[in-house]
């Protein structure tokens, strides 16, 4: 629901979200005052327990029951009101400021009871023997107290928000937010700004850094900036699992048609959106021919070197001590202090780990490696230069995101314009890695790393591998070098959806080929998908019928014990439309059914209205995957038509079935570099003679 509004301001939390925390307030505050009651009968009974300060005692005790009962009271109200009404509808919990205000000002006698029995019982005025239970007891009691205001406070600091506050850009009517969209605008990136910095610890005067940190914030602020609703963390958790449910129910949807569609020799891949497939009326097979280089073992084999330019963090995943084993032969201990250094791979650690790990995963050896950094900073990634006799080419690998400055760069992800020979013009691109591109650009012209391992071999072709943001900044590379080098070629493995303009991947497809790995979030994540989710999270919403505390019980469920038939049954019940509110708020700026609905600014049609919905900013350009994508499946049944091994399968996809964010428990784990290398490594061992037919 809309974030809660006490004390003319509002919070980050709703009316809905105290039911699980007050049951569990509840339940403590019961235990301890069936303790209070307990400690009063005995100290009634044994009097001559305490020879000094009996009065006082006794006073702290009925004190304290007075206090705890009346706290018990209002918190068992106050959750009985906060568990009424739905998610969207906090009508019925119209109640819960007021009692929140209640309990906030039972807070300053308890915490001056608190305070005069701490008093009390430190300074020796309440006086029992030793061997008496009541000293300890009392002395808990004081102790849990003390704590529960700690609590209380940290909470209070968490759930502040430093935005809302009633000034010249705000206004409360009837509980409804009144913003000023510029002047809060200029207030969120300010804010983002600084949580920004804060988080990286950044003090210095950095230019890329400061460029960086500005970019975030526009970009956050856009995304969390809205004048009509303002959802909370607990309303985003339940929404994500309403679209589970959802995406659940389309999945068994598309089982089924799998299924009956292969008896009439209909069949596409289970995990692909049958939605997204009719609307582009192409099936896989119809997919236009892509060249023979773009294969399954091709892609597995630079898939190492792209895994190995992450060193040793993603190697011993999963693996620790066999991973420690298979590093041992290529780690140099204590290299830092040698003289001279067996390696020049700098910033990596005092034993070269994460050269060693390199070599491990590739069977490069010192000369096959021309060039190794680890450097890392907001824009400047690590990679490194190899030549590979395997397959006669020289390799450059750029790593994934592995830090906090990756992390920045990932979110710079404005629209900026990449120029080179060849490509057409309004070439857009995801800043960030743009200027990561020209980093590792500039940094090969400088150390003359390409020009020594050509002058080594000078027959060789050149490739450019990267996963993730090394996807993202691998592309863009391999534009700027195209002109230099025509038949340079380029494997982005799980590059991110917000990467290229419609142009620019329509340039892209014959020199560079995307590798995706099932639900994998990275490829389906950019602004206008973002905001495409914003808009689904607030339906979703509008729709549900149930309180969130049951929403967000079921979700914890599912985690469990896995989505049943029945539970499928009941969401599409529970989800139906509330007689009570209507499905969609006439005044929402969000009631559409996705960002590509919204017309853009510049529309002309004659009959579009002066309050015509726009794109929000940073969406006015559809960004979309490069070149040509070989999507790797889950297989959940053996067909003739799609290549298939025990556990993967893959086919040839478009770039427009990646463009909406696909809610599932494996969306974060398919995008980790041992899993798209061991899907990979799975499929190029089964892989027929010629994938083309795939």
């Amino acid at each position: 629901m809309p974030a809660l509004v006490v004390f003319n301001r509002r919070w980050r939390i709703g009316s809905d979200d105290l039911v699980i925390p007050g049951v569990v307030e509840v339940v403590i505050r019961t235990a301890w005052f069936a303790l209070l009651i307990a400690l009063f009968a005995s100290h009634e009974a044994n009097l001559d327990q305490c020879d000094d300060g009996s009065h006082l005692l006794r006073l702290f005790l009925l004190g304290s029951m007075i206090i705890l009962g009346t706290t018990l009271i209002i918190t068992i109200v106050l959750v009985i009101h906060s568990s009424r009404g739905t998610i969207m509808n906090p009508s019925p919990r119209s109640g819960v400021p007021k009692l929140i205000i209640a309990r906030v000002m039972l807070g300053v006698p308890e915490i001056a009871w608190s305070i005069l029995g701490s008093v009390w019982v430190l300074s020796g005025m309440v006086d029992c023997e030793d061997e008496s239970v009541i000293p300890v007891l009392i002395k808990s009691l004081i102790i849990y107290t003390w704590v529960a205001i700690g609590c209380i406070v940290v909470g209070i600091l968490l759930l502040f928000d430093p935005m809302m506050r009633p000034d010249s850009a705000i206004d409360i009517i009837d509980d409804t937010f009144i913003l000023d969209p510029d002047t809060l605008g200029t207030n969120y990136v300010q804010l983002w700004e600084k949580r920004c910095r804060f988080l990286c610890f950044c003090t210095s005067g950095d230019e890329h850094s400061s460029e960086a940190f500005s970019d975030v914030a526009d970009v956050l602020a856009s995304l969390f900036e809205s004048s009509d609703h303002h959802l909370v963390a607990s309303d985003v958790a339940a929404a994500l699992v309403l679209l589970r449910l959802k995406r659940k129910q389309e999945e068994v949807n598309e089982e089924a048609l799998r299924k009956s569609s292969v008896e009439t020799g209909f069949s596409r891949s289970s995990t692909a959106s049958v939605g997204a497939l009719q609307r582009e009326s192409q099936l896989p097979g119809q997919l236009p021919s892509h060249p023979e280089w773009m294969n399954v073992s091709n892609a597995y084999h630079y898939m190492k070197f792209a895994f190995g330019s992450y060193g040793w963090s993603w190697f011993v995943y999963g693996r620790f001590c066999s991973a420690l084993r298979m590093l041992r032969p290529y780690l140099q201990c204590c290299a830092c202090f040698r003289a001279r250094q067996p390696f020049d791979a700098p910033k990596d650690n005092c034993c070269l780990c994460n050269t060693a790990a390199l070599k491990a995963i590739t069977n490069l050896t010192d000369d096959n490696l021309t060039y190794v950094t680890f450097h890392n900073k907001i824009f400047e990634v690590p990679f490194f230069v190899a030549i590979d006799h395997e397959t006669k080419n020289v390799i450059i690998a750029i790593r994934g995101t592995l830090s906090l400055q990756d992390a920045i760069t990932d979110l710079a992800a404005q629209c900026t314009e990449v120029k080179a020979p060849g490509l057409p013009e309004n070439c857009l691109t995801h800043k960030g890695m743009e200027k990561s591109a020209q980093f590792v650009l500039k940094r090969l012209r400088e150390s003359g790393a390409l020009n020594d391992a050509f002058s080594r071999v000078n027959d060789y072709g050149l490739v450019i591998t990267g996963h993730s943001l090394g996807a993202g900044a691998a592309v863009l590379l391999a534009a700027l070098m195209r002109p230099e080098y025509p038949n340079i070629k380029c494997f982005a493995f799980s590059p991110p959806g917000g990467l290229c303009s419609k142009e620019f991947s329509q340039a892209t497809q014959s020199f560079v080929m995307s590798v995706i790995v099932g639900d994998d979030l990275v490829p389906r994540l950019s602004l206008r998908s973002l905001h495409d989710l914003k808009s689904k999270i607030i339906s979703s919403l509008e729709r549900c019928r149930l309180p969130k505390y049951r929403v967000l019980a079921k979700g914890c469920c599912f985690m469990l014990f896995g989505i049943s038939e029945s539970s499928l049954q009941h969401a599409n019940q529970s989800e139906a439309p509330n007689p009570v509110r209507p499905l969609l708020n006439s005044t929402s700026s969000y009631s559409y059914e996705s960002v590509d609905d919204i017309r853009t600014p510049n529309s002309s049609d004659d009959d579009v209205q002066s309050n015509q919905l726009v794109l929000p900013r940073h969406t006015e350009t559809a960004m979309f995957l490069p070149g040509r994508i070989l999507h790797c499946t889950s297989k959940m049944q053996e067909d003739e038509d799609v290549v298939g091994v025990p556990g993967w399968e893959c086919r040839w996809a478009e770039a427009s079935e990646f463009r909406t964010l696909r809610i599932s428990p494996s969306m974060m784990r398919h995008h980790l570099p041992p899993l798209v290398f061991s899907a990979l490594k799975d499929l190029a061992h089964h892989e027929p003679p010629s994938i083309a037919t795939i």
